[in-house]
């Protein structure tokens, strides 16, 4: 189910089942706060018009399918487009007037049991998104960091690394003010900060 809650009231006022599976994400979109998306474990992401929900079953502006559950759905910083980070092995990016253009790039998502599945995030404009990577599985020998991928060539073209990191980084958040300041936490309670030089 998804709730809105009223702050005034402290309490529910609208509940809606969006997803036949559980919501992974909610995020709203930053040049049109009347759009939202959302993430699940039915394998997809949808976009919603809050303005349009009515008090009966809403209905998606348009869905986005994957193979598995989807994790992570975020707009860009734009609002132009919008972020889906799926266990399929695939980040997807919808573009266009209405977010009808549709692109599935690769990049391995699969993660154990242990570790906090993998939540693609946008940069500080809409060239990149940044997603944790075990690009080999989990092991010792294993390079474990942050991959870049540009939406304009649809892969990855740059991976953050560093010897100090000893775990898969799997949730990340970019800085809203200091451009090029990106945190990355772990599952086992690591935070690694990247800073530009």
């Amino acid at each position: 189910m998804f709730n809105v809650w009223d702050l005034r009231a402290g309490k529910s006022v609208f509940n809606w089942e969006l997803h036949k599976y559980r919501i992974h994400t909610v995020d709203f979109n930053p040049r049109n706060p009347h759009l939202m998306a959302t993430s699940s474990q039915d394998r997809t992401a949808c976009l919603w018009d809050l303005r349009t929900m009515g008090a009966k079953k809403p209905k998606a502006l348009a869905t986005v399918d994957h193979a598995k559950a989807v994790y992570s759905a975020y707009f860009s910083p734009s609002g132009l487009s919008l972020a889906t980070t799926s266990r399929d092995n695939y980040v997807g990016v919808l573009s266009g007037a209405n977010f009808e253009d549709t692109s599935m790039i690769y990049h391995c998502n699969n993660t154990v049991r242990k570790i906090s599945s993998f939540r693609g995030v946008w940069g500080w404009d809409d060239s990149n998104i940044f997603v944790g990577n075990v690009a080999k599985g989990i092991g010792v020998n294993q390079t474990k960091g942050i991959d870049v991928i540009s939406t304009k060539l649809k892969r990855t073209v740059k991976k953050l690394q560093s010897p100090l990191v000893k775990d898969v980084i799997s949730r990340l958040h970019c800085h809203p003010l200091n451009v090029g300041m990106l945190a990355g936490s772990t599952a086992g309670g690591h935070v690694y900060v990247w800073t530009t030089k």
